[in-house]
């Protein structure tokens, strides 16, 4: 059996921002506020048929509207929260109040059912304006994030007003892209820089242009294919787009003159590229002569055919086996029937990889006899041919791990094996000796997992290399570590207390991790997976709101990370962690504001400094800077602030923990705790990776004291030349780690000077990662 499965990229046309209705708030946001007012040229004329449109605090799309004739505008339904408002006028963006990016853009606070006014008055412009030999021609002004439109009048005149900037020139014609001055491409563009209340003339001619037209037929070579969605290119570039006429023909218009066009059609999502391709690696290029038509006809492919067998090298037919054949933009799939054979009886002719896997998904094989897609063989199917791709399959790789004490050399029984291969392989044995057969031929890691009744460590990334059709046999030494049991109890009456889950985390480090593991049971006990011998704290997390949370002390709970009792770990033993005495819970609530007073809507609240995962532990404020944090023991407790505008900063405005000012929480009740954010210092400087200059890369920033997490940095929003901003609370000493990627290099290290972060400025620091 067969089945067919389609993939193509959809084309979508942004038009009308301004239309009645054009913009309405998500189907899924509840009734919310609306945001009014006046939009105003610099000198103080109505600016009509603008686009406005309200983003939440973090730059997520909320809602719109458009500008009358008087510049008034009403955005309605928005969401409860805070607002920052940009104004689009004709390509001329700008937020509200007067600022050119969101990130300076003031956050207005909508109440649900509210009103906020809001007016805007445009911000000075200059103009830029000339000359092109073409009269009703669409002209495109470029400038950093500006993209301002228009069109020549009937002598080829054309003015725009611009804000204050460098911008290019470019002019569009049916599939012609011209750049000022007489350009095709923006490279080769002339730059002008535009100053407020300046006027720049920007003169140019239309370069020499021909066209491109054809005409396509069914697979029968003269019935017209009509309706199909054609694509003109000019390497990255798609210049113009048209459908086939009833005939079959179809043309581009004006087309500069110049080498290098190919042209697709789209057919019920299968992109075909002339002539007689599905690859456009292999497509036809096309020359355009001045003043003469270029001719581009097609044909569209005819299907064609698959089929073949599926063995063993003995020739036993592998039955059941799902059959996978990979084109561009394509994947046909079968199944193996019980003679090994299979068939594809339709496929448009191209080529393609073809991928046979096991029924029980443990391994795949490329044809032919290979492990992995960049190493199959490209089968080149022609139209009307049935193409036969018979393979056979190779015997699997088997890997047969013993696992010995990393001191003795002594066997280990009772563990798992696991492989990090295409499909994985896994297998475990109550024996010293686990065999995983089947898998495919390479280098992979492998990962040993003793038996969590044990004392010995998970060992992880142990370097394995298969062969097919071989054994490979290797010793993994695994290391022993400890554990911690805990109790709990209710502090006065001395009940236990099950469902309280401890999480353990090593000296020197801030955050609690994501998650946690089991839980103590009804007699308020439980005994800690195998942990590496060192040194931890132990925080207590409690399952409702009847006992409130607790770093585990010496003799009770606390609040205070640097308070909790230190629990030494060693190899081979279990150690007793102090009595985990619950009290009952108490709340903090309060109001986070910024400098000017104004709630800070979706600020972070935390009882702990952020972990791997993030700010999983606490709240975030609502639309009016409310929060609240229920669950804590009745302690004093740090608490961390922070969001999308300000650095985390914790409770008395500092980024150090241990000096942060204490909340005390009372049993039963609610403290009130009000915070202004603050904005005080930030890193900044370039980031380079010399091994991998288009590498993704991350920075972070820890308290060189508590090491808390307390900032992070990716390379997805660096500037030009790998440059960042970061910002931190001042004063504070922070140490600096990094990691980079790429499809095939994995990097990661430190920067081993601490940097002192000033109370107010930026400190320079300028990273070279390798």
């Amino acid at each position: 059996m067969s089945s067919f499965r389609l993939s193509r990229l959809g084309y979508a046309v942004l038009a009308g921002l301004v239309a009645a209705g054009a913009l309405a708030a998500p189907a899924s946001a509840a009734a919310g506020g609306t945001i009014q007012g006046d939009f105003t040229s610099s000198d103080n004329q109505p600016i009509a048929w603008a686009s406005v449109n309200a983003y939440s605090a973090t730059g997520a799309w909320l809602a719109g509207a458009g500008t009358d004739y008087r510049g008034h505008y009403e955005i309605t339904d928005v969401p409860a929260g805070g607002v920052r408002i940009q104004f689009d006028d004709a390509g001329r963006e700008q937020w509200a109040p007067g600022k050119r990016n969101i990130a300076d853009a003031t956050v207005y606070q909508v109440a649900a059912g509210g009103a906020v006014t809001v007016d805007e008055q445009q911000l000075p412009t200059g103009r830029i304006g000339g000359h092109l030999d073409r009269p009703q021609t669409s002209v495109v002004v470029v400038g950093g994030t500006d993209y301002v439109t228009g069109y020549t009048d009937e002598n080829g005149d054309w003015a725009l007003n611009v804000y204050p900037g460098t911008y290019r020139v470019s002019y569009r014609w049916d599939a012609v892209t011209q750049w000022a001055v007489r350009s095709p491409a923006e490279a080769g563009a002339t730059t002008y820089p535009v100053a407020v209340g300046e006027t720049v003339t920007v003169d140019d001619t239309a370069l020499p242009t021909g066209t491109i037209s054809g005409r396509l037929t069914k697979p029968d070579g003269s019935t017209p294919l009509e309706g199909a969605w054609m694509t003109l290119h000019h390497g990255d570039e798609e210049l113009g787009y048209v459908l086939s006429t009833a005939d079959g023909t179809y043309s581009f218009g004006e087309t500069l003159a110049r080498d290098g066009y190919t042209v697709s059609f789209d057919v019920g999502g299968v992109i075909q590229w002339i002539a007689g391709t599905l690859d456009p690696a292999k497509a036809r290029r096309f020359t355009v002569v001045a003043g003469e038509t270029t001719t581009a006809d097609d044909a569209l492919l005819g299907p064609s055919a698959m089929h073949g067998r599926l063995a063993d090298p003995n020739g036993t037919p592998k039955v059941g086996y799902a059959v996978e054949v990979q084109g561009t933009g394509v994947l046909y799939e079968a199944t193996t029937s019980s003679n090994g054979e299979w068939s594809v009886p339709k496929v448009l002719p191209g080529d393609y990889r073809i991928s046979f896997r096991t029924p029980s998904w443990s391994r795949t094989q490329w044809a032919y006899g290979k492990s992995t897609q960049a190493e199959a063989t490209v089968i080149t199917v022609e139209p009307g041919q049935n193409a036969a791709v018979d393979d056979t399959w190779v015997p699997g790789a088997t890997l047969v791990v013993n696992a010995v004490d990393a001191t003795t050399g002594a066997p280990v029984s009772n563990f798992c094996v696991w492989v990090a291969t295409p499909t994985d392989g896994s297998g475990c044995s109550t024996g010293s000796s686990v065999s995983i057969p089947d898998l495919v031929a390479g280098t992979f890691d492998a990962q040993v997992t003793p038996a969590s009744t044990s004392y010995y460590l998970q060992a992880r990334g142990v370097p394995v290399t298969l062969a097919v059709g071989a054994t490979t046999t290797i010793s993994v030494p695994v290391s022993k570590g400890g554990k911690v049991s805990i109790t709990a109890t209710d502090r006065a009456t001395g009940k236990a207390v099950r469902e309280i889950c401890p999480m353990f985390q090593v000296l020197g480090r801030g955050g609690l991790l994501d998650g946690h593991g089991e839980c103590t049971n009804a007699q308020g006990k439980i005994v800690s997976e195998t942990l590496a011998p060192g040194t931890y704290e132990v925080f207590a997390v409690a399952p409702n709101t009847t006992y409130g949370h607790q770093w585990v002390g010496t003799s009770g709970g606390t609040g205070d990370q640097q308070a909790a009792a230190r629990i030494t770990v060693t190899a081979g033993s279990t150690v007793a962690a102090p009595a985990v005495r619950l009290d009952p819970a108490g709340r903090i609530s309060g109001v986070v504001t910024d400098p000017s007073g104004a709630a800070v809507s979706g600020a972070y609240v935390g009882y702990s400094a952020w972990g791997d995962a993030g700010p999983s532990w606490g709240t975030r404020t609502g639309s009016n800077g409310a929060y609240l944090i229920t669950g804590l023991g009745p302690y004093e407790w740090p608490l961390l602030f922070g969001n999308y505008d300000y650095p985390r900063q914790w409770s008395g405005h500092t980024g150090n923990r241990f000096e942060a000012e204490k909340v005390p929480v009372v049993a039963g009740t609610a403290t009130t705790y009000n915070f202004t954010v603050r904005t005080s210092a930030a890193l900044a400087g370039t980031v380079t990776v010399p091994a991998a200059p288009d590498a993704q890369w991350r920075l972070n920033a820890f308290n060189a004291v508590t090491g808390d997490l307390v900032g992070t940095f990716d390379s997805y929003s660096a500037g030009p030349g790998g440059t960042y901003r970061l910002p931190l609370t001042g004063p504070q000493t922070a140490r600096l780690d990094w990691t980079y990627d790429t499809d095939s290099l994995h990097g990661k290290g430190t920067y081993d000077t601490p940097v002192i972060v000033p109370a107010d400025g930026t400190e320079n620091v300028d990273l070279t990662l390798e």
